[in-house]
C-alpha cells in the first residue's frame, strides 16, 4: 500500500489490488460451481442432494470467512498508523480465533446435517448424497478458515496477486480430486456427489500447505516475523471479535435467506430444486464482481482512514463504485444473452435448461442491486464501522425477503419465482440503508 497523489495513481492502485481480489474469488466461488456442474454431469439427483446440501453449507462457510475478513481493516489502520509491529500479533489472534471456530461448525455439520436433510420431505437418494457431502466437506473446514487468514493477511499488505496465484491453483486441485472420486477413476471408488464434498476438502488442505510454505519465503512478508508464534491476547482477540462477528453475521444474515429459500424449494419438484441452485450457484459466481469491489474498498479506505486521509476516502469511494457499475453493465449483457448456454453446463435435460434460463433471467435484478450494495459493505468496513451495519442487514434481509416472497407465493401463481422476487426486494432495501449509514458516518468524521 501507498499513497496514490492523483487519479491516475489512484487509478492504477485501486486496479492493482481489485483485479487479483476479482480473479481471486471467481476462484473460490468456483469450488461450488465445480462441484454442481460435475455433480450435475454425473446424476440430477446428486445435483439436487449437493445443491441442498450447499444451502445449509454456505450460511456457515460465509459467516466464518467474514469473521476472518475483519484482519483486513485491522491490518490496515495499523499500516496507515506506522504501527507494523503490532501485525504479527494480529495475524496470530486470528489463527487462534479460526482454530476455534472451525471445531464449532465441525460439530454443527456433523451433528445438525442429519437431523434437518433427513426431516425436510427430501427424496431418499438426495437427502443420502446431502449429508455424505457435508459430512466429507467438514474435513476441510481448518484448512480452508486457516488460509482464509493468511489470504487476508496478504490482501492488507496489499499482496493480493499473491493470494490470487494461490487460490487459482484450487480450480485445476478440485477438478482433478472431484473427477477422481466422483466417478471413480484411476481405482478410486466412484461416490457421486458425495465424493465432490471429498474433493474439495482434500483441494484446500493442499492449498493450505502451499501458501504456508510461499508465505514463510516471500520477502516482503518476511520482515514481520511471523514465524515466531504469539501468544493469545484477549484484548485484542476480543477486537477481532467485535469486529469480526457483525461482519461475519451481515454476510451471514443475507447467504442464510439464499439457503432458507434453497430449503423452501424442497415443496416443489427436484427438477426445480437442481434448477434454482444452479441459477444460483452461476449468480454466486458473478456476485465476485460487487464482492471484489467490496473487499478492494475495505483494503484501501481502512489505510487511508488510519492514514487520516478523508479527502481520498470520498474520492476512492466514487471510484470503486463508479468500476461495480462499469462491472454490473457488463455481466448483466453476458448473463442475459448467454442464459441458455450457461443453464447447459448444469444439466442435458430440456425442461431443466428452460426453468434454469428463467430464473437467471431473475438473477439479473439482485445482481443489480449487490453491484449497489455490497461496495457500500466494504466501504463500511473500513471506517470499522461493522456493528450497525449488521443491524441494518438483518432489517432488509430479514425483515422484506421472506415476507415478500411467502406473500406472492400464496397470492399469484408466481411458484418458486416469488422468493426470487423476495430476495431482489431485500437486497434493493438493504442497500439503501447502507448507503444512509454511510452518508452519517461520513458527517460524522467531518464534525
Amino acid at each position: 500500500m501507498y499513497q496514490a497523489r492523483n487519479l491516475k495513481e489512484r487509478m492504477t492502485l485501486f486496479i492493482s489490488i481489485f483485479l487479483p481480489i476479482l480473479i481471486y474469488q471467481l476462484a473460490n466461488f468456483s469450488a461450488s460451481f465445480v462441484d454442481t456442474t460435475m455433480t450435475g454431469q454425473y446424476h440430477t439427483l446428486h445435483l439436487a442432494g449437493v445443491s441442498m446440501a450447499t444451502s445449509l453449507w454456505s450460511p456457515f462457510f460465509t459467516f466464518l470467512t467474514g469473521i476472518v475478513s475483519a484482519l483486513v481493516p485491522i491490518i490496515g489502520h495499523h499500516l496507515g498508523q506506522k504501527q507494523e509491529e503490532k501485525i504479527a500479533s494480529d495475524f496470530y489472534q486470528f489463527i487462534y480465533l479460526s482454530l476455534g471456530l472451525s471445531l464449532l461448525l465441525f460439530g454443527l455439520v456433523f451433528l445438525g446435517a442429519p437431523l434437518v436433510l433427513s426431516n425436510i420431505g427430501l427424496e431418499p437418494l438426495v437427502a443420502e448424497v446431502s449429508i455424505h457431502y457435508l459430512w466429507y466437506l467438514a474435513f476441510g473446514i481448518i484448512p480452508l478458515l486457516l488460509f482464509s487468514v493468511v489470504r487476508s493477511l496478504l490482501d492488507a499488505l496489499g499482496l493480493t496477486r499473491l493470494s490470487m496465484y494461490l487460490m487459482l491453483l484450487l480450480l485445476p486441485l478440485n477438478a482433478s480430486f472431484n473427477y477422481i472420486l466422483i466417478y471413480g477413476a484411476f481405482g478410486f471408488p466412484e461416490m457421486g456427489g458425495s465424493g465432490a464434498g471429498l474433493g474439495t476438502s482434500l483441494a484446500y488442505w493442499v492449498l493450505l500447505i502451499l501458501s504456508i510454505v510461499v508465505a514463510k519465503r516471500h520477502s516482503k512478508i518476511k520482515k514481520y516475523q511471523l514465524w515466531k508464534i504469539r501468544p493469545l491476547d484477549k484484548k485484542e482477540l476480543l477486537e477481532g471479535i467485535r469486529l469480526g462477528f457483525p461482519i461475519g453475521g451481515t454476510v451471514f444474515a443475507e447467504v442464510v435467506i439464499f439457503s432458507v429459500v434453497g430449503l423452501l424449494m424442497a415443496k416443489f419438484s427436484s427438477l426445480i430444486i437442481a434448477s434454482h441452485q444452479s441459477a444460483i450457484s452461476f449468480s454466486n459466481l458473478m456476485y465476485a464482481f460487487p464482492m471484489s469491489i467490496s473487499n478492494a474498498m475495505a483494503i484501501i479506505v481502512s489505510y487511508e482512514i488510519g492514514a487520516k486521509r478523508l479527502d481520498y476516502v470520498r474520492k476512492y469511494c466514487v471510484l470503486g463504485r463508479l468500476t461495480a457499475l462499469g462491472f454490473a453493465v457488463f455481466t448483466l449483457t453476458f448473463l442475459y444473452l448467454f442464459r441458455y448456454q450457461v443453464a447447459s453446463l448444469y444439466g442435458t435435460n430440456k425442461e431443466f435448461i428452460r426453468l434454469t434460463s428463467v430464473f437467471l433471467t431473475y438473477s439479473l435484478f439482485f445482481q443489480l442491486a449487490d453491484t449497489f450494495a455490497a461496495p457500500l459493505q466494504g466501504i463500511l468496513r473500513g471506517y470499522k464501522d461493522t456493528k450497525v451495519p449488521f443491524y441494518l442487514g438483518l432489517i432488509g434481509y430479514w425483515g422484506v425477503s421472506l415476507p415478500v416472497g411467502l406473500l406472492l407465493d400464496h397470492t399469484t401463481n408466481l411458484g418458486p419465482f416469488a422468493y426470487w422476487i423476495g430476495l431482489i426486494s431485500s437486497l434493493v432495501v438493504s442497500g439503501i440503508l447502507y448507503q444512509l449509514r454511510l452518508n452519517h458516518i461520513q458527517k460524522k468524521k467531518l464534525a
